[in-house]
């Protein structure tokens, strides 16, 4: 996979600023999703996925981002049912976990204050994306959902395990 976070500043990427908190924002069949960027790790082609045995289909296989294996979901399948493009490959900081999602492409880094945050309620156990919504803002006209990681990986293994 070739890199791309040339396009992205180190610096733009740093969690805190004088407002708020930075999200990166992305897009996902044509929805635009955003993580905190203090998660993020790179942002990377798509490129040669291994595919792993006995996995539910959203789990395209692992991904090798030097010499260390990322396991890479794909939410338009998690949560759609309808695979998302092969574009762009979304892989979090180790300290996260070594999972990395698929996207459609990078939008751009949202400053956000808290206030500016639509804190969502989440349904008990529906299995869709709510579930994984933490809150939404709204940044250059569109709704902006925030997906929470812990949430989809609790799915995630409950699901295959």
């Amino acid at each position: 996979m070739s890199d791309i976070t040339d396009t992205i500043e180190p610096e733009e990427l740093s969690s805190e600023s004088e407002n708020g908190e930075k999200f990166l924002v992305f897009s996902i069949l044509g929805k635009s999703y955003a993580f905190p960027s203090r998660l993020i790790g790179e942002i990377a082609l798509y490129d040669m996925v291994y595919p792993l045995p006995l996995m539910p289909p959203y789990v395209l296989g692992v991904v090798n981002r030097y010499s260390v294996p990322y396991a890479l979901f794909d939410i338009g399948i998690l949560f759609h049912n309808k695979q998302s493009p092969r574009s762009k490959v979304l892989i979090f900081k180790d300290e996260v976990d070594h999972i990395a999602f698929l996207i459609d492409d990078v939008s751009g880094i949202a400053d956000i204050n808290p206030d500016e945050l639509f804190i969502m309620e989440r349904s008990a156990g529906s299995g869709d994306l709510t579930d994984a919504v933490a809150a939404s803002f709204n940044w250059n006209g569109n709704d902006v959902f925030i997906l929470d990681v812990h949430s989809i990986l609790s799915r995630v293994s409950g699901e295959t395990v």
